[in-house]
């Protein structure tokens, strides 16, 4: 029988934490493949960093945030 597990991602940068979001594996008679784990853990911190790298123009959470 197949579960899911939910993994929490957070990222610290000094005294400043966010959580980036969540990685949510299949679990196959209770045990995690650890090729899938790496694959979709790659997966996530890619799509991040397109993010990072390629922001949408409205990404600011304010109207007068510093640039």
């Amino acid at each position: 029988m197949a579960a899911q597990v939910s993994l929490p991602v957070y990222v610290r940068v000094g005294e400043t934490e966010g959580r980036w979001g969540e990685i949510t594996i299949e679990a196959t008679d209770g045990a995690l493949d650890v090729a899938t784990l790496r694959r979709e853990v790659a997966a996530f911190f890619r799509a991040a960093a397109d993010d990072l790298e390629n922001p949408a123009t409205d990404d600011e959470e304010v109207p007068d945030a510093a640039p």
